[in-house]
C-alpha cells in the first residue's frame, strides 16, 4: 500500500511540469462534457436533477481527465524526444515497432501510435535518461 502511494506521489510530481494548454484543454473538455450530460440526462431521459448533476459531474471529470492525460503524454513524449535527439528509427527499436509509426515532420514528432502505448513509450524514454 505504501509503495502504491509513492508511485502516485511520484506521478503527481512529474505532472507538475505539464504545459498550460493541456490543463486548459482538460478543463474545457470537463465543462463541455458536463453540459452535454446535463442536457441529455435532464431533457431527454428525464432524470432527477440531483442524479443528473451527479452523473454529469462524473462524466465530465472522466472525459476531462482523459483529454488532459492524452495531450499530456503526447507533449511529454515530444519534449523527451527533442531533448534526447532521437530519430524515428530509435523510437521504433525502443518500442519494437516500425519507423513509420513515429514520423518526424519538420523537426516535430507526430504520434500515430495508440494511446495505451504512449504511457509505455514515455516510461521508456524517462528510464533511458536516468
Amino acid at each position: 500500500m505504501k509503495y502504491k502511494r509513492l508511485i502516485i506521489i511520484k506521478k503527481v510530481e512529474q505532472m507538475k511540469d505539464a504545459p498550460r494548454h493541456t490543463i486548459i484543454l482538460g478543463i474545457v473538455a470537463t465543462v463541455i462534457a458536463f453540459i452535454c450530460g446535463m442536457l441529455v440526462l435532464k431533457t431527454i431521459l428525464n432524470f432527477n436533477l440531483w442524479l443528473t448533476i451527479l452523473f454529469s459531474a462524473v462524466l465530465g471529470l472522466y472525459v476531462g481527465f482523459n483529454a488532459f492525460y492524452s495531450t499530456y503524454l503526447a507533449e511529454m513524449i515530444k519534449i523527451e524526444v527533442a531533448n534526447q535527439g532521437l530519430t524515428s528509427q530509435d523510437l521504433a527499436t525502443m518500442m519494437h515497432g516500425r519507423a513509420k509509426d513515429y514520423p518526424i515532420v519538420r523537426g516535430e514528432l507526430r504520434l500515430i501510435i495508440s494511446r495505451r502505448k504512449r504511457a509505455q513509450l514515455l516510461a521508456k524514454l524517462r528510464a533511458r535518461v536516468s
